[in-house]
């Protein structure tokens, strides 16, 4: 077998067909016969790997050392307690031997990843809405996953430990401590701006009542699933990438999805998700929007404050930026 390496991304660097081999033999996956780059994705963790025993993705170079096994629970939660269709089995390789880095491989999802498919003509409009829809039908089936504390993994321990304060108190300080760090970095997150934040987070926290903890991935996105036409109707045919996963409120989830439809300018597309998924308590849902709006758009602004490098043109502060997410229309929800 070949041991000529190629690059199969920045990240992953150059790998050999040899060592693709080593790999599928520390699971008896059978023997190798190519891999491909995955075009997708904003960190290139990963590649197809195709054997005599099936498709594959093999998942290397971890961002932190407990991204593998914290994936691996909720991957195996996910499938042992829901109907959501998630990489199983979700094999991780802790010896660094064959690459440098741990790596996972795990079964590739049929369907279509919808950053393969970025343009609007490539889907009707009832296409589009029948996606919309399936994704809201796939996260209230996730969310049958459910805990009896809010929490998180944790490295040391192996497992999910609850936080030390309640969840309201951990959410509220990850919102703010997201926006402080983002204005160390340039003059768009002003104290007025952080004032003003503090305000609509208290005000909504009082509309949060007693919920029951539930699986809340973070980065529920149209990238992090693949979908399918089956019998003339959309599903969610493999939902991944579960890192920032935890349990905590279930509307939270609801609010990365709704924002990817807004600033792709289809608010129709973001309606029929969320009438989908069907929140029960609409008033309070609407009360309560603002909190989640306002947790999901700081990590995204920290991120690309962080990173100089925003996809927006205009010279936003962050009350700005975060207002075109936040006026939903409890008319259009039902």
């Amino acid at each position: 077998m070949a041991n000529v390496k190629k690059k199969y991304s920045e990240r992953l660097g150059f790998i050999s067909d040899e060592q693709f081999q080593r790999a599928l033999d520390s699971f008896h996956l059978g023997s190798f016969i190519k891999a491909q780059p995955i075009s997708q994705g904003l960190f290139g963790q990963n590649v197809y790997v195709t054997s005599t025993k099936g498709e594959f993705v093999l998942r290397g170079v971890p961002h932190y050392p407990w991204q593998f096994r914290e994936e691996k629970i909720y991957a195996d939660l996910l499938h042992d307690k829901t109907r959501v269709p998630v990489p199983h089995p979700y094999l991780v390789e802790t010896d660094t031997t064959i690459f440098g880095w741990e790596f996972v491989i795990m079964p590739r999802m049929k369907g279509i990843n919808l950053s393969d498919r970025i343009d609007e003509a490539d889907f009707s409009k009832e296409d589009r809405v029948g996606i919309a829809e399936a994704q809201g039908i796939v996260l209230k089936e996730a969310q049958k996953l459910t805990n009896t504390f809010c929490g998180k993994y944790d490295f040391k321990a192996d497992k999910i430990l609850p936080y030390e304060t309640d969840w309201n108190d951990e959410y509220k300080k990850e919102i703010l401590d997201w926006l402080v760090e983002a204005s160390s970095h340039n003059l768009q997150t002003p104290d007025s701006d952080l004032q003003w934040a503090g305000k609509v987070i208290e005000k909504a926290c009082s509309e949060v009542k007693k919920f029951t903890p539930t699986f809340y991935m973070r980065d529920f996105k149209p990238t992090n699933m693949v979908v399918e036409e089956i019998n003339s109707r959309w599903q969610v045919t493999g939902l991944f990438d579960l890192m920032e996963s935890s349990f905590g409120h279930p509307e939270a989830d609801i609010s990365r999805m709704y924002s990817c439809y807004i600033e792709r300018g289809r608010e129709d597309l973001a309606y029929a998700f969320i009438n989908t998924y069907s929140p029960n308590d609409i008033e309070g849902f609407v009360n309560r929007f603002p909190l989640f709006i306002l947790h999901d758009r700081s990590i995204i602004w920290n991120y690309f404050n962080r990173k100089n490098r925003a996809l927006w043109n205009k010279p936003w502060t962050f009350k700005q930026w975060v207002g075109q997410y936040l006026n939903i229309d409890p008319q259009k929800l039902k």
